[in-house]
């Protein structure tokens, strides 16, 4: 039976990208695993607006990322071909 992806749960993203939650928020690092690229890559996406929503809490400097979101926005840049717009 196929799963509808088109609002996949959290349970159906962590099975489509082989991920065990760790059900707490993640850091940059993290993030940046999940996403197998480097933090600083992460830390870009930042200053332009975009990649995974992101939480900071009020007068630190760390920055938090929900593990749905980060799934989630890996999730969006689903392909059929190469041919698609990016």
């Amino acid at each position: 039976m196929e799963t509808d992806m088109t609002d996949p749960s959290f349970s159906d993203l962590c099975e489509l990208f082989g991920y065990t939650p760790k059900n707490r928020p993640i850091s940059t690092q993290e993030a940046a695993e999940i996403l197998d690229v480097h933090f600083m890559t992460l830390e870009a996406y930042r200053a332009r607006g975009e990649g995974p929503r992101f939480f900071q809490p009020p007068g630190t400097r760390r920055v938090w990322y929900a593990e749905v979101d980060v799934l989630r926005w890996l999730a969006s840049s689903e392909k059929r071909n190469t041919s698609e717009a990016a």
